[in-house]
């Protein structure tokens, strides 16, 4: 009787992963535009599946190398020094339109942390911080700096991760912010920027790092929510499905 119990859990456990993998395997042959979480990469070296490519507002010759999460939690990780923008090496980034891009963010000290998005030529879409490290504004970059809306605030924190969305859906841009350990899901949060602009229609995405030092991880690119899901866990990454199933047997 005692075998038979252990037989059915051990099955009950079983169906449960074999479902999981159902889900996952169904979300990662989505319309996932492109994903990394640097497990991969070699540390000290440039990310792998990352291009660097010419900043037009900052001429200065910045980096970025993989490197250990200084604070132990999520392995290897993308360490930029300045605003160097570096894009996934994608064939089709030039083509990106609407998308919901997420990654991991954390800096060191208050500066200027900056993605670009839509990058077309030396334009680009920019969400960043101000160096008070609680406003944050939308920017259009033309030749010039034009803001689009108002200045938010949202405390960010020194040395401390938080995960950030970026949904572009036509000329409506949407931007979120949340603790990295906040398991709230993103359809809950609340927008810290709305924005309408139509300047530019697509192109690759960027986070162009600080004048400090900045480290960003599990960064992904889709085009659903859908897609999204256990594409990149910015809590366990990839291997926890793995693990489950080693502990079963």
């Amino acid at each position: 009787m005692l075998n038979l119990r252990c037989l059915i859990k051990r099955t009950e456990k079983f169906l449960i992963v074999i479902s999981a993998l159902l889900v996952f395997s169904g979300v990662a042959s989505g319309k996932v535009l492109f994903k990394d979480d640097f497990e991969g990469d070699k540390v000290g070296a440039a990310p792998k599946n990352f291009e660097k490519i010419a900043n037009p507002t900052n001429a200065a010759d910045f980096n970025a190398a993989v490197a250990d999460d200084p604070k132990g939690a999520s392995g290897k990780v993308a360490h930029t020094f300045g605003y160097a923008v570096y894009v996934p090496k994608a064939a089709d980034r030039d083509s990106w339109t609407d998308w919901l891009w997420e990654w991991d963010w954390m800096w060191s000290e208050a500066g200027y942390p900056g993605t670009a998005f839509r990058i077309t030529g030396n334009d680009y879409y920019h969400i960043s911080p101000r160096n008070d490290n609680l406003n944050v504004g939308f920017w259009h970059y033309g030749g010039g700096w034009n803001q689009k809306g108002t200045l938010v605030q949202y405390d960010f924190g020194l040395n401390t991760w938080n995960r950030f969305q970026v949904i572009a859906k036509g000329n409506e841009f949407t931007f979120k912010v949340k603790r990295r350990d906040d398991s709230t899901p993103f359809a809950d949060i609340e927008p810290l920027i709305q924005v309408t602009d139509a300047n530019l229609s697509k192109g690759p995405v960027s986070v162009c790092g600080t004048n400090t030092d900045a480290w960003m991880d599990n960064f992904i690119v889709a085009e659903s929510e859908a897609d999204l899901i256990t594409a990149v866990d910015p809590n366990g990454k990839l291997s926890i499905t793995w693990g489950t199933i080693k502990k079963i047997y």
